[in-house]
């Protein structure tokens, strides 16, 4: 009879660690959802919405990253998706009039701690600056969120890097990196979004230096940005990347080649990672 009650408590207790470990586990997806415009013609807002709203529908309990949102197209993800929150800040210098690197939220899972956006020139704090070639006002948005569950934070920097000047992305990245460097409390941080650049550019291995590339697979197959075409054989520009032995284990990877009837619902794969929250004596 001891020997059943001990055998029972073992399997509770493993059964326990088990849930708490499964509540304690999250995904990141980065997306840039290419911002509505005419000019796309059948792949305009209009004709592929359902489409992406069918995405954002399936990874609604989780943090999505993404890039090139505009409001018209945060406003129909939202109304078609109560379980997401959303904060964002358009790179222009009004408010909510222009593409925006929108971070959207599981309201059930995460808690809002904190939220700024600065911009990726010599001045980040002005509105709309363009500095070292952009060819267009650029900004980096970051969030400290809460896990409602278990009460731990991560900060999340989400960003879209110049897609022309080598100049403003090499720049970006240092500004960054010492950004997220020098901030004094540290936190389990991860660093997302479209970079602009294959793995093999100088700026993935200065990020390397601080930061793990999740990417795992077939280095062949790695494909991001397919410009509407599909496939597996396109250039991995979009990435996610975490600070390993701070209090978060990557558990899982990949890109999602969602599409239906050969359509797709953006020109870039959305990219998906697994991570597990963990006590620092965990590590």
């Amino acid at each position: 009879m001891k020997k059943i009650l001990l055998s029972l408590l073992i399997i509770l207790s493993f059964s326990a660690d088990y849930q708490a470990s499964a509540q304690e586990e999250f995904k990141v997806v980065t997306l840039n959802i290419r911002y509505g415009t005419p000019a796309d013609h059948e792949n305009a807002w209009k004709n592929r919405r359902k489409r992406l709203l069918a995405v954002f529908k399936s990874y609604s309990d989780q943090i999505i990253a993404t890039q090139e949102a505009l409001p018209l197209q945060i406003k129909d993800i939202l109304q078609n998706n109560s379980e997401l929150e959303v904060v964002y800040r358009s790179r222009t210098k009004a408010q909510d009039d222009g593409p925006a690197n929108a971070i959207f939220y599981s309201k059930r899972n995460w808690e809002l701690v904190t939220h700024e956006t600065f911009w990726l020139s010599n001045t980040p704090e002005e509105p709309a600056s363009k500095s070292w070639g952009n060819s267009l006002p650029r900004t980096a948005s970051i969030v400290v969120l809460e896990h409602k569950s278990s009460g731990k934070q991560i900060k999340l920097l989400n960003v879209l890097l110049d897609h022309r000047s080598e100049e403003s992305r090499e720049k970006s990245v240092e500004l960054i990196l010492r950004k997220l460097m020098t901030e004094v409390e540290p936190m389990p941080t991860l660093v997302v979004g479209d970079l602009n650049v294959r793995p093999t550019d100088a700026i993935v291995s200065r990020m390397e230096e601080f930061f793990t590339d999740t990417f795992e697979g077939d280095i062949l197959l790695a494909c991001t940005y397919h410009n509407y075409q599909g496939g597996s054989h396109c250039p991995r520009y979009d990435y996610i990347f975490f600070q390993e032995n701070a209090g978060i284990k990557k558990t899982g990877y990949k890109i999602d080649k969602w599409e239906s009837k050969g359509l797709y619902p953006q020109d870039h794969y959305p990219v998906v990672a697994t991570f597990r929250l963990e006590n620092s004596e965990e590590n």
